[in-house]
């Protein structure tokens, strides 16, 4: 039995029964169009209808495919390295050729420092959709730790096709925008290659090789690629890289890591204030070389070693705190990364009750960058490190500030003047203008103000005419293992 309605009617209708297929299982969909077609008696109407309703869910579910396809291309790790000794294994047998090209975001590091996880995340996606359209359709892409990547491709006797990816790769990472908190920003890849089996037989080796180039790309300006070569890509350069992760490990088990210790002096009498404990780590093959934080500090952050460190620089620095009643407080560096862990303030509050130190002569120094990047987790940690009776002292102040107000929120006790400000002071007026207004912001709000790397009695003088509370630098006091100001190393 036909209903009986009036064209319009009957137009409307099948245009919201039309819209009602799209949400339908594809086995549902002929039943329902013999319905329509049957219900409104305007067959050649309802069956273009129909027949675009159809074209259109088919184009919805073939997109959300090929949405998973590309998220799916990039493999992570463990898969890659699987799928490596794969290609190793058929390279032999069929005596082909490959390319491995690992690479990693230039300056990915200072994006997490700068805006937080919350924008490097989003971009690390946006890089592998776009890598994916790099690929072909039988390369290997992978998605390694961090912010590095990795391709292997299948190539002939001419190496020009690789290095045509490589600089579709360098192109390509270039031209995705970026915006981080309404400002504009370039990023750019550097892409190390290395080819199977004429540099190298095994997953370890090429990795490694294409590492060392891609490290090599870093130092030749970034934002281009570079081939493995051996006269030029030393053993010794490729261990550096490919075993610190391991290395930091072993230092940690082994108990390599070291604290060395530099004064921070009151600038109106030059009398000691505190310590700053720095970390360095002793070469296991070379006892007398050390490594320093900036060689190794980036690494951990990205494999989340960094946390263990952290906790292992405050456990030593409370148990001599708590062995040595007299000598001076010690501010300790604490990571952005441990904002993520609430139980550290806790830890903290227990080791300082085990080692019986009052709380007031641990300082906590946390950088700006890491505690604007994230406002609401900073000063969360901070006041529960308050509440514990802790010092906060944030480090590198003004070194990427847009904004002061950000001071309202992350209540901090002291600032320590990043040293790009302090270097070079006299002959730079521009550094001297900065220097006022950070002082009067921190005399407003009732801060402590610390001035690092005072290099010069020049300097100095000029701080205590500005007003600075506390200086620090190579003019002062170096770092070392044996400061006179801890009892135990006289």
């Amino acid at each position: 039995m036909k209903l009986h309605r009036t064209p319009t009617v009957r137009i409307l209708l099948a245009v919201a029964l039309v819209e009602s297929l799209l949400l339908l299982p594809l086995y549902w969909l002929q039943p329902a169009l013999r319905l329509i077609t049957i219900q409104l008696g305007i067959v050649q109407f309802a069956v273009s209808l129909i027949a675009t309703a159809t074209a259109l869910w088919l184009l919805n579910q073939r997109l959300r495919r090929a949405q998973r396809s590309q998220q799916s291309v990039c493999i992570g790790e463990a898969r890659f390295r699987v799928e490596l000794e794969r290609m190793i294994s058929l390279a032999q047998r069929y005596n082909h050729r490959f390319a491995l090209l690992c690479f990693g975001l230039d300056e990915f590091k200072l994006v997490n420092d700068d805006y937080g996880y919350r924008e490097g995340d989003p971009l690390l996606k946006r890089v592998a959709g776009e890598l994916a359209q790099v690929v072909r359709r039988n390369d290997i892409l992978a998605c390694l730790d961090g912010d590095e990547f990795a391709i292997v491709t299948l190539i002939d006797d001419d190496l020009d096709e690789v290095e045509q990816m490589a600089q579709r790769i360098v192109n390509a990472v270039a031209r995705i925008p970026s915006h981080f908190q309404h400002q504009d920003s370039c990023i750019t890849t550097s892409v190390g290659i290395t080819i199977y089996p004429d540099m190298a037989h095994d997953p370890k080796s090429l990795m490694a090789q294409a590492d060392a180039a891609m490290y090599r790309a870093k130092n030749q300006g970034k934002n281009t690629w570079s081939l493995y070569h051996r006269e030029r890509d030393t053993p010794v350069a490729m261990m550096a890289h490919m075993n610190w992760p391991q290395r930091i490990e072993h230092g940690l088990e082994n108990d390599l890591f070291e604290l060395h210790f530099q004064g921070i002096y009151r600038v109106a009498d030059r009398k000691l204030a505190h310590l700053e404990a720095l970390l360095r780590l002793r070469d296991p093959d070379r006892d007398d070389e050390l490594f320093m934080p900036g060689q190794f500090i980036p690494i951990a952050e990205r494999s989340g070693k960094i946390l263990a460190i952290d906790q292992w620089v405050l456990r030593k620095v409370i148990e001599m705190l708590g062995r040595h009643p007299d000598m001076p407080s010690v501010a300790v560096n604490v990571s952005g990364r441990s904002f993520d862990d609430p139980s550290l303030p806790q830890r903290i509050r227990q080791w300082l009750h085990d080692s019986e130190v009052e709380p007031s002569r641990l300082l906590i120094e946390l950088t700006e960058t890491a505690a604007v990047s994230d406002i609401q987790d900073a000063q969360r940690f901070i006041e529960a490190l308050h509440r514990t009776g802790c010092t906060v002292c944030l480090d590198d102040f003004g070194s990427g500030f847009s904004s002061f107000a950000y001071l309202k929120h992350v209540t901090a006790d002291v600032l320590k003047i990043d040293g790009q400000f302090i270097h070079d002071l006299p002959n730079n007026p521009e550094n001297q203008i900065f220097l006022r207004a950070m002082l009067d912001v921190a005399t407003g709000l009732h801060k402590t103000t610390i001035a690092e790397f005072v290099d010069s009695e020049t300097v100095l003088a000029m701080l205590a005419e500005f007003g600075i509370d506390l200086a620090q630098g190579y003019h002062l006091d170096r770092p070392q293992a044996w400061h006179p100001a801890i009892p135990e190393q006289n």
